[in-house]
């Protein structure tokens, strides 16, 4: 079902046609619940309104993302509760002269119900919603919808700046989820309803309302797709050019092969600029595209002069480099994976909290550049550690990314002596995967008093293995949707596959260098090999192996041009 569908559904079922008047005398007279749905108003609108700006006030008011898999049913709710129940569909146009006039009408309605009701012989509930879309929603990309939140015995009573909403769901102040209002209704009035154990409470915060929030979202969405599209064609056009040195390694300048190189290995400072741009004050083209260009290029440049100690010291440097900035990000709470440039934002509802998938990739790069480095023993530690980083509750909470990263410590525990693998090296992987996800598991069951995306897996689907089978199906279907609606996102999925056969069976203008540096080799397989692991423990797979191709194309292609002795060509 659309969302546009849904919503209209919801609607409906929010008292289509009753005219809602305050509950009589001879009604249970203790709690009362009004739900208003007030079509096609954004969050704005909303809080524009004098009356719903009273209720945000001494409420709440937060932005709501809605949910494919909402079961949440107002009619049962009301049934269960009247006559201590009543709402309204509240219309108003989506575009046009007219929107302005509707609105007001709509605030006129909600004040005069709730002011008759809040007698102080009740406590009073009150949500109002809107979940469809303005015209100027759609046109800006809004996916936001507005909920004001209020409960007590004399609304409308004061007035001042409105506050927030949150929710253990979202973890986010000023953001809750469709999935939240069930739940939200069942801890004030008990009984239990339909989806009222798919989301949490909805609980009010004394801090302001989510405008600014709102603000930096629409810029990122109307910058995100020109942004990324052009950090792609750089990535694109620095992976032909480094190809093209390559092909013609005995015809060009040490000068040109040093630019491929470094050209090549400045994809992760790349990611790292489109991550952290999120934290900058404003979002505009000319901030987000002169901070990405400045962190890409000093963050690459400034590792260089390592290079000529030792070849492999500057991807290891750049690797423990990255590695210090999400273990910043992870404790200042993913704040910049609400507006990125690189993926989708958290605000969008696929993942309130924690390490975002198409940071996986340049996780396990980062991780194992480091590695690189270290011994066999050393280097199997770091990559669990960040795969600790990754799954925990408190940290990146990513189920699928602790996973792809266990494997990757795995894979280099059985792959580093000799570049083979033999049973014990496949029995040692496998064990590092089943012992470091038993881990991130239990820490999700008993470290945490909120809920998590994986503690709910473990309440419900987790436990059988039918609910695995099929949430392993959803996830492999959702990545192939994604693929569907963006056959870019092919790019990556078909280019892991080739670069992999780079490294396992090189080519001459690699093989040399790959030879010489057997470390490294292992490193860009290991890599590429967790990118494949990818695919089937994350739901938008496409995202979590990307930057794994690039880290380790990037990888491949520094070490054949930045090696003097591997642009000789040894045919």
């Amino acid at each position: 079902m659309t969302r546009a569908r849904r919503g209209a559904a919801l609607a409906l079922l929010l008292f289509t046609g009753l005219l809602i008047r305050p509950p009589s005398a001879a009604a249970a007279p203790d709690r009362w619940l009004a739900v208003f749905d007030v079509e096609h108003a954004s969050f704005e609108d909303l809080l524009a309104l004098p009356n719903v700006r009273r209720l945000a006030h001494e409420g709440g008011a937060g932005l709501m993302t809605l949910d494919s898999r909402t079961s949440f049913d107002v009619r049962t709710v009301w049934q269960s509760l009247a006559p201590n129940a009543g709402g309204a569909r509240l219309i108003v146009p989506v575009a046009g002269p007219r929107r302005s006039v509707a609105l007001e009408a709509a605030d006129r309605e909600i004040g005069r119900v709730i002011r008759a009701a809040s007698d102080g012989s009740r406590l009073v509930t009150v949500l109002i919603v809107s979940t469809t879309s303005s015209a100027g929603m759609v046109g800006a990309g809004d996916e936001l919808h507005p909920i004001v939140f209020a409960s007590g015995r004399h609304l409308l009573a004061s007035g001042g700046p409105a506050r927030a909403l949150t929710s253990d769901s979202t973890r986010r102040v000023g953001v809750v989820t469709e999935l939240d209002l069930a739940p939200t209704i069942a801890a004030i009035f008990g009984g239990r309803y339909p989806g009222a154990d798919d989301g949490e409470p909805i609980r009010i915060v004394d801090q302001p309302a989510p405008f600014d929030l709102h603000v930096r979202y629409l810029a990122m969405r109307r910058m995100t797709v020109p942004v990324q599209t052009a950090a792609g064609l750089y990535v694109t056009l620095a992976g032909l050019f480094g190809v093209g040195v390559l092909a013609m390694r005995r015809r060009v300048g040490a000068r040109l092969a040093r630019a491929g190189a470094w050209l090549a290995m400045s994809v992760p400072a790349l990611a790292v600029g489109l991550l952290a741009a999120g934290h900058l004050r404003t979002l505009s083209y000319a901030t987000v595209v002169p901070f990405v260009v400045a962190v890409t290029a000093v963050g690459t440049a400034a590792f260089a002069p390592l290079a000529r100690r030792d070849l492999l010291l500057a991807p290891a440097a750049i690797g423990w480099a990255v590695l210090a900035y999400f273990l910043l990000e992870a404790a200042v709470g993913w704040t910049a994976a609400l507006t990125p440039f690189l993926g989708g934002s958290e605000l969008d509802g696929g993942r309130f909290f924690g390490l975002p998938n198409a940071f996986i990739g340049l996780l396990v790069g980062a991780s194992l550049f480091a590695a690189a480095r270290l011994s066999r023993l050393a280097g199997t530690i770091l990559v669990m550690l960040v795969a600790f980083l990754a799954g925990l509750p408190f940290a990146g909470a990513n189920l699928g990314g602790s996973i792809t990263l266990f494997a990757a410590a795995g894979l280099w525990w059985a792959i580093r002596p000799g570049g083979r693998f033999d049973l014990r090296g496949v029995l040692g992987a496998a064990g590092v995967v089943v012992v470091g996800t038993a881990i991130v598991l239990l820490s999700h069951r008993y470290l945490t008093s909120a809920p998590t995306h994986i503690t709910r897996f473990e309440e419900t689907t987790g436990r059988s293995l039918s609910g695995i089978w099929r949430t392993f199906v959803d996830r492999t279907l959702v990545g192939w949707r994604l693929i569907l609606s963006n056959p870019f996102a092919a790019i990556p999925v078909v280019g892991l596959g080739v670069a992999l056969l780079a490294v396992v069976r090189p080519p001459a203008p690699v093989r040399e260098s790959l030879r010489r540096h057997p470390a490294w080799r292992d490193a860009l397989l290991v890599t590429l090999l967790a990118g494949v692991v990818a695919i089937p423990v994350n739901d938008s797979w496409p995202a979590a192996l990307g930057l794994a191709f690039g880290l380790g194309l990037g990888g491949l292609l520094y070490v054949s041009l930045a090696d003097p002795a591997g642009m000789m060509g040894v045919e």
